[in-house]
């Protein structure tokens, strides 16, 4: 199993519009074959966490080509306050 942490910084007043967007984005990776799991965390009020779970490694590459990742990724940058750090972890057991 693969997980990946992208935590993001949102710009000051900007929660609706991202939470809007972030919502879809979730909505629509659900559902994607491979996914085991893709959550939208709060861990203040401006900096938020993206928590992904894949099957495999292909899982994990296919949702980076899907329209809806490029479609609502492109428009949570508007929202962002710099880049999103990503963390990758592998399961072990």
């Amino acid at each position: 199993m693969i997980a990946i942490l992208a935590r993001v910084k949102i710009k000051t007043d900007s929660t609706s519009h991202f939470l809007e967007v972030a919502s879809k984005l979730v909505a629509a990776s659900r559902t994607e074959p491979g996914s085991l799991g893709y959550e939208l965390l709060r861990e203040s009020e401006n900096r938020y966490s993206f928590l992904e779970r894949y099957v495999c490694e292909a899982a994990m590459e296919a949702h980076k080509k899907t329209e809806h990742f490029r479609i609502f990724g492109r428009q949570l940058g508007d929202y962002m306050d710099g880049k999103p750090e990503i963390i990758r972890l592998e399961s072990v057991t």
